[in-house]
């Protein structure tokens, strides 16, 4: 083909076809013109096509992490709302100045050293920021949504290590003294009913209940960014 049109703008050349040469060379020049803007056309929606699919990959990925997160977090959840409930019969225990569940109440003290602790399973947009790959994803609302959630997750966390301090540096010494943990019975029952205990259920009372408050806003979040997700995926085409 290239040598076609070198032929024939040498026949017009040599035959003097000045005009004619002039037109065909302009015409060859805007073919050329075509030919590279249509290569580049074509590269650009070869290259669009190939982020929509990253795109797409990193679209499922997050959905599957923030999956596996409302998994633990209902699970936490569930713990947490149990450890709750036997907190406020603990001191309902306690109000009522009751001596014959001193045993009962033991076992709840015991168990007050446990607690819901969840982790979520990686720092998404973090990742993605510090990857490069948070560029790759167009839809904002999800990302917006996904640093939202992530800010949910240092709030619980807060909280857990709020929970873990209050054991360590209030409970423990107060049960050290007070219950027999190889029995499984209270040593000094009365001091079970005094002020000191008490406080500490009320405490954890109101501390699971903010933790359930900010679980519960983790599960709403994560369900909103799989549902946006989802839309997503419907829309971005291959």
């Amino acid at each position: 083909m290239i040598k076609f049109f070198r032929n024939t703008r040498k026949q017009l050349f040599t035959e003097n076809k000045f005009t004619k040469y002039l037109f065909y060379a302009i015409g060859e020049i805007i073919l050329v013109v075509i030919g590279i803007l249509i290569a580049l056309q074509f590269n650009n929606w070869n290259i669009d096509r190939i982020e929509r699919q990253e795109e797409k990959k990193l679209y499922r990925n997050i959905q599957r992490q923030i999956e596996d997160d409302r998994k633990e977090l209902t699970h936490f959840k569930a713990i947490n709302n149990y450890f709750s409930a036997t907190y406020k019969h603990a001191n309902k225990i306690i109000r009522a100045q009751d001596f014959t569940k001193s045993d009962s109440l033991a076992l709840i003290a015991m168990g007050l050293s446990q607690y819901s602790d969840f982790n979520s399973s990686g720092n998404i947009y973090e990742t993605l920021v510090n990857s490069g790959n948070l560029k790759l994803l167009k839809n904002d609302e999800i990302t917006s949504s996904i640093q939202q959630l992530e800010t949910t997750y240092i709030n619980v966390n807060k909280l857990e290590t709020i929970h873990w301090d209050i054991i360590m540096n209030e409970l423990t010494p107060l049960l050290k003294s007070t219950v027999n943990y190889d029995a499984f019975k209270a040593v000094k029952p009365e001091k079970l009913y005094e002020v000191e205990m008490q406080n500490f259920f009320v405490e954890s009372i109101y501390l699971t209940s903010a933790k359930d408050t900010v679980y519960s806003k983790a599960l709403r979040e994560i369900d909103a960014i799989i549902e946006l997700i989802n839309t997503e995926l419907g829309t971005v085409s291959d």
